[in-house]
């Protein structure tokens, strides 16, 4: 069972980039970059925003019913999407890519967090109804960050997981990596869903699915593959307008610049925004100038305009949007309210309202998902012990140790009062020394800094003795940094959920991942 142990303000932690730790203070310089303030207050001109949209509720509803054939959704997953049907439902969406287990534990966060939010509207505006969903990004083709992932510290790796379309990966080469989880995971429960799943699921993209549906059914969370041609169809114009057009770098030109000069643009639009997907690859579309073709890289495929016209009219599914259209297409099929992502997801929302703006479509609120860190009793007791607390760990862990030992130095060993008294002397000779000759400030200048100096590489020798002696209070908060920030990275980022997985887990972080209180999160794992 895990229980709030610390709360953090986000900016106490270091772990925001400027661009969203300005635009989780509303920073003015910044408000054009959104359409609504990140404060739960908003909610009520969003929802008014987006009635109005014209959302093919009807395609959707008939696109996840059949998805979820052959998957046990509980009544409550059951409900929310055929509730999709009323103009008065509306969604609150987290997004990934599917991942080896669901990857670090910020995926997991990040779809309690949108539960959450959905929970507290529904308190906020009863006459509507709200839905989380998780959209599964199963187009996309990172091998190397998809297919591995740390549990309890260990690297487990999918070997020939595939190639292309994550989601179209077959699960048939999974069970070896389900094996390797067994020697560092005493979970049957867990072992006992992706068993399952990978006998009954081919597809990777059907398979997280189900699995993501497992972890959060109770929630009422509905999970959606994009990957889908009905959906694609709807969004078939927009594929058009970009291939032949270019029109995202053309609209997306102001907000990258402004980022490029002011902060750091996360995703710059190239000349043709879509990747191509074929057999066992997703490859990018470039227009070529001399051949007056679109060309697939890496591949022999290409297009005239007119056939790749009629490409796109008749396999919509087969042309999938970058990062600078994802987000537009979500919002095509959803009737949704708010984006909840991580800075790195933030980051490249930010520069797109005008594509938004382009086509007539609501640009949602951002919302900076929950962030956290596990902790268990024994790390409690070091905490304890060397009178710290978690939020004294973010940072460089050798200056917090050097403080510490200062701090608590042996009577005697600080030269602090000795380095002052020092200053005090050689500024009275620098006087003396000035009066007599003007010409000997500087030679008594250089004595100042070479007795300064001597006594700090004293001071310094003395610290590594202090260390030496307190060999165990080092060695431990070495050791809770290591458990915050495994291998130099914050924990979610690079831990698995399965060592913490129980239903009471998932009901805790559905509880406690408030967004909208803007603070990092410690929990305690009893």
């Amino acid at each position: 069972m895990i229980s709030l142990f610390q709360e953090i303000e986000f900016g106490k932690t270091g772990i925001l980039p400027f661009l969203i730790s300005d635009y989780v203070s509303q920073k003015d310089s910044i408000t054009f970059l959104s359409k609504y303030p990140f404060d739960f207050s908003s909610f009520k001109n969003v929802i008014a925003d987006k009635a109005k949209d014209n959302t093919d509720r009807a395609v959707l509803v008939e696109v996840l019913q059949s998805q979820y054939a052959g998957i046990l959704a509980s009544d409550s997953v059951s409900k929310n999407i055929e509730s999709l049907l009323s103009a008065n439902t509306f969604t609150v969406v987290a997004a990934h890519q599917p991942c080896l287990f669901m990857g670090p534990l910020y995926n997991i966060y990040k779809i309690a967090c949108a539960i959450n939010v959905s929970n507290q509207l529904k308190q906020q505006f009863p006459n509507q109804h709200f839905v989380p969903v998780f959209w599964m990004g199963t187009e996309d083709h990172d091998v190397e960050e998809l297919n591995h992932t740390f549990v309890n510290g260990k690297r487990i790796a999918w070997k020939d997981a595939g190639s292309g379309a994550s989601g179209r990966w077959n699960t048939a080469s999974m069970q070896a990596a389900i094996e390797e989880l067994k020697t560092v995971s005493s979970d049957s429960e867990i072992v006992s869903i992706l068993e399952e799943g990978a006998k009954k699921y081919k597809t990777f993209g059907r398979f997280t699915q189900y699995f993501v549906n497992e972890i959060f059914k109770e929630h009422g969370l509905v999970v959606l593959d994009a990957d889908d041609s009905r959906l694609k169809k709807k969004f078939s114009g927009v594929i058009k307008e970009e291939v032949l057009n270019s029109r995202a770098l053309e609209v997306s030109k102001g907000n990258v610049e402004f980022l490029e000069t002011n902060y750091k643009a996360q995703a710059k639009p190239r000349e043709i925004n879509f990747f191509y997907l074929g057999e066992n690859y997703r490859e990018r579309i470039i227009f070529n100038s001399t051949s007056q073709k679109f060309e697939v890289n890496n591949t022999s495929v290409s297009f005239s305009r007119e056939e790749i016209v009629s490409e796109i009219e008749i396999h919509p599914e087969r042309f999938s949007p970058n990062v600078i259209y994802r987000p537009l297409y979500q919002e095509m099929i959803l009737p949704n309210l708010a984006f909840v992502g991580g800075a790195g997801e933030l980051s490249y929302w930010l520069e797109l309202k005008p594509l938004f703006d382009y086509y007539k479509v609501n640009y949602p609120m951002q919302v900076m998902r929950g962030s956290a860190a596990i902790i268990n009793g024994s790390v409690v007791k070091k905490l304890e012990k060397l009178n710290l607390k978690p939020e004294d760990f973010f940072g460089d862990v050798e200056q917090l140790i050097n403080r510490y030992v200062q701090q608590n130095m042996s009577e005697g060993s600080n030269l602090e009062a000795e380095k002052k008294k020092l200053e005090e002397l050689y500024d009275s000779i620098l006087i003396k020394a000035e009066a007599t000759d003007i010409t000997l400030k500087q030679s008594a200048s250089g004595e100042k800094q070479k007795a300064i100096s001597a006594l700090e590489n004293l001071e310094a020798k003395m610290l590594k003795a202090e260390k030496r002696k307190q060999e165990t209070a080092v060695s431990q908060i070495r050791s809770v940094h290591a458990s915050l920030f495994p291998e130099g990275n914050l924990q979610e980022r690079r831990e698995n959920f399965i060592p913490y997985y129980n239903k009471e887990f998932i009901a805790a972080l559905v509880q406690q991942l408030d967004a909208f209180g803007k603070s990092f999160k410690v929990f305690l794992n009893e």
